[in-house]
């Protein structure tokens, strides 16, 4: 029979391109939802495409019938899977199972075997016959009883295919809409050119152009595969982030009534979709009422707590609405759990304001509890406060005896103690060591603090058991009462600290009242802190020089250079007066600072063969903060290097308490100054802790004996001994010894008695500025080339001031110290 090339069959012969084509996009992207399951269509597709081809080619009613047969195979699998296609695409995994396929193809292989057994029943072809009425030959025949079941069956399933392609549809948004559009037109093609085959023989339609429509919906399916991107993740994992994510996602209506929840939401609320759907969410889920109000203001998140057993949950709840071509049609709410999130931030607020060893409130705590309690003091004059200051006693002999951690034992011990002796309402905090701190509520009067107090020495008397080791202390306690001249939290610890000092003054395990001489003490110390820091900005400070004489030979050796305060008002200030307050305000560190910039500078000046004082050494007093400096050392030596001075022109003295807080960096610190070339004294010696160790494990090179020795030296008595012992054992250990405050001609010849090495004081000379020093040199060395010539009186500063009567040296020279009174023999400074 020859072949009449029609449209149709042109397109059934363009399928096997196409089919190949959509299989190797569809294997590339098998990863994909729907890709797999599209495989097993295209091979379907192929069949039914060349099967038709194939009736059309042959001749014969048996061949013919054969390749019926094989059309069918297809026609009767085609709708199956194209089902397992769109479920696998719209995500309902849940249902894409192999065993409840193999259900829905029960029919279509009972179909298949009764179109290849049609002979022995004639249930599918009740008649068969060529029919050559139309442009090819082709089968025709009449239907079969089960024919018009399979049709129904596969008819039933195209349906729920395409319900499944208009739900993906409806819920994707505008953007998405193609895909699953291209996926509904292109699969209602052969099936609707199919119905017009089968109900429609009163058109003229002879033959089943299922095929060509089936190769046109694919054509249009290609259009989606490639142009559209059928496999596109998106819609899918929109619905799947929303149902999976752990973050709770309700939507709901203007009302406020539930539109939809996913399942993390539905688990908060506790009920099942059906029970909440279209419900109002504050009658279904009764922890909304926490956040419905915020939810109604001007805000977009709230905080959320429930109660779980005995667990407490956090959430954070997010609110944003849902507009629609500029409406709003409701809004999306987010529960999102922030319990670890909460827990952490009270962890890390916990550690910075309480004290990790006795869990007490810290001082930052304390200082801000003490400012709510000012504010509140300032606004209702009957809201009156105390604060106490508490330091323990002897507390530092039990961490040297016991240990350290006996220490901590009764640090934890007294924190108890201190909360059960106050009201719950009050605050008991660790400022650090072993002070506490306490802040007393609705203390009207003094007495009201008694009862406290008492029982306060009463508790902390009581014994601590560590490890067979019964430890006891006490307390002494600074106690200051709010009252409105008090401006801020750090001047009511302040009174409260000046009265817990006086309390350890007045015998320690008591109490002392902030009182108004007190008071009057810690304004004159504010007022001397004030001005002290406004001078030391201004640089109000200078030094002043005072010889260090050889007692042999009468010969300067060196200087002590002194600091000196220009106050504004009340003129020069002596060390003796700002120092302790330079020390208590930690400004001490700044004056020393400026002290030896300035004292390297001058020596620098100095540097010159023709000037007196170019080769002696000058000692500066280092206080105990520098030594504690971290960088001390290293700022020294950077020091020296930027004004280029020896280090064998600078000596430091260091008095005995800088060597007793701190030995161990004391003595690090030291042993570095000495490495860089530096001298060291041990000043003040025989004053406070003074022991004979220092002397050999300190590495200084001198030792000043403190005046308080010198002013009592009379031949005999013990002052006499202890100084002749001083200084057999200093040069014992290959020390000098200097004695200070030299005053009188008696006090010279004793020293010089004693073999003590060098001598200091008013008697030798006072302290002067740069220029009256060096004034006071050359009449030395003029004095001395006097000396072989005849007598004449001298001129100079020196002998016209030690001519006068005491006071009245005290007065030029200063208030203090003594004057010299008589001549001391003055030789040429010693190069």
């Amino acid at each position: 029979m020859g072949l009449d090339l029609t449209s149709g069959l042109v397109i059934l012969l363009m399928g096997a391109p196409i089919a190949l084509g959509l299989a190797w996009y569809a294997w590339c992207n098998r990863r994909l939802p729907g890709a797999l399951a599209f495989l097993f269509v295209i091979p379907i597709g192929v069949l039914w495409s060349l099967a038709a081809a194939g009736e059309l080619l042959t001749a014969g009613l048996q061949d013919k019938i054969v390749w019926s047969n094989l059309q069918y195979m297809a026609k009767a699998f085609m709708p199956v899977a194209w089902l397992a296609v769109l479920l696998d695409y719209a995500g309902h995994s849940w249902w894409f199972k192999p065993r409840r396929l193999m259900l829905l193809c029960l029919v279509p292989v009972v179909t298949t075997v009764l179109f290849w057994t049609n002979d022995l029943h004639h249930l599918m072809r009740t008649e068969e016959w060529l029919d050559t009425t139309g442009p090819l030959e082709v089968l025709g025949f009449n239907w079969g009883i089960w024919f018009w079941i399979h049709m129904l069956y596969s008819y039933a399933i195209l349906t729920a295919a395409a319900g499944v392609t208009i739900s993906v549809c409806r819920s994707s948004p505008p953007l998405y809409r193609r895909q699953p559009l291209a996926l509904l037109v292109g699969s209602a093609i052969p099936i609707v050119v199919h119905g017009a085959f089968i109900f429609n023989e009163q058109f003229g339609i002879t033959w089943d152009y299922s095929p060509v429509g089936f190769n046109i919906g694919a054509i249009i399916i290609a259009w989606g595969l490639f142009r559209l991107w059928l496999f596109n993740l998106a819609p899918v994992a929109r619905h799947a982030l929303v149902e999976d994510m752990t973050d709770g996602v309700i939507v709901l209506d203007n009302d406020d009534r539930v539109v939809d929840l996913n399942d993390s939401a539905e688990s908060l609320v506790g009920k099942q979709k059906r029970q909440v759907l279209s419900r109002p969410l504050v009658e279904v889920w009764e922890a909304w009422s926490q956040v419905a109000g915020s939810c109604s203001a001007q805000t977009s998140r709230a905080e959320l707590r429930l109660e779980r057993g005995d667990d407490t949950h956090h959430y954070e709840v997010k609110w944003s609405p849902v507009r629609r071509h500029h409406d709003t049609l409701g809004r999306l709410v987010v529960v999102q759990e922030v319990t670890e999130r909460v827990l952490m931030e009270e962890s890390l607020r916990r550690q910075a304001l309480t004290d990790s060893l006795t869990g007490l409130p810290n001082r930052v705590l304390f200082m801000t509890r003490l400012e709510d309690a000012i504010r509140q003091a300032r606004r209702r004059s009957d809201a009156i406060f105390a604060v106490l200051v508490l330091d323990l006693d002897r507390f530092k002999l039990i961490n040297d005896t016991i240990g350290h951690l006996a220490g901590d034992v009764l640090l934890r011990n007294v924190a108890a103690k201190l909360k059960h002796c106050v009201r719950d309402a009050d605050t008991v905090a660790r400022m650090g060591g072993d002070e506490f701190m306490v802040l007393l509520y609705e203390i009207t009067t003094g007495r009201d603090l008694l009862p406290i107090l008492d029982r306060i020495h009463e508790e902390l008397r009581g014994p601590v058991y560590f490890r067979q080791h019964e430890m006891t202390t006490d307390a002494s306690v600074g106690v200051v009462i709010w009252n409105p001249s008090y401006d801020d939290p750090e001047d009511l610890l302040r009174a409260a600290d000046t009265a817990m000092y006086q309390a350890k003054e007045d015998g320690r395990g008591c109490h002392r009242v902030f009182d108004e001489e007190m008071h009057s003490s810690l304004l004159r110390t504010l007022a001397a802190e004030n001005d002290l820091r406004a001078s030391l900005s201004r640089r109000e400070f200078s030094l002043a020089y005072q010889p260090v004489v050889d007692l042999k030979t009468g010969k300067v050796r060196s200087l002590e250079a002194l600091m000196r305060w220009h106050h504004p008002r009340r003129g020069v200030v002596f060390p003796n007066e700002f120092i302790p307050i330079a020390a208590n305000s930690g400004l001490i560190v700044a004056i020393g600072e400026l002290g030896l910039t300035e004292l390297c500078g001058q020596i620098s000046r100095w540097r010159s063969p023709s000037c007196a004082a170019g080769a002696l050494p000058v000692s500066f007093n280092l206080s105990p903060r520098q030594l504690k400096e971290p960088d001390f050392a290293q700022s020294i030596a950077a020091l020296i290097a930027e004004w280029r001075v020896e280090p064998d022109r600078l000596i430091f003295e260091i008095t005995e308490s800088a060597l007793i807080h701190d030995p161990q960096r004391s003595r690090q610190v030291m042993r570095e100054l000495r490495n860089m070339g530096l001298h060291l004294c041990l000043d003040d010696f025989g004053t406070g802790w003074s022991s004979l160790q220092h002397l050999a494990t300190f590495p200084v090179q001198e030792l000043k004996i403190d005046r308080s020795f010198v002013s009592r030296l009379v031949r005999g008595n013990t002052d006499y001994e202890v100084v002749r012992s001083l200084t057999s054992l200093a040069h014992t250990l290959g020390l000098e010894v200097i004695g200070e405050g030299v005053e009188r001609s008696e006090q010279w010849r004793l020293l010089e008695e004693l073999g003590c090495d060098r001598a200091q004081g008013y008697y030798v000379g006072r302290p002067m500025g740069p220029d009256e020093l060096l004034e006071f040199l050359d009449d030395l060395e003029r004095g001395s080339c006097e000396a072989n010539r005849p007598a004449r009186p001298r001129t100079s500063t020196t002998s016209t001031t030690q001519s006068l009567p005491g006071d009245e040296a005290r007065r030029l020279h200063g208030s203090d110290a003594s004057a010299a009174l008589s001549q001391p023999p003055f030789a040429v400074p010693e190069s």
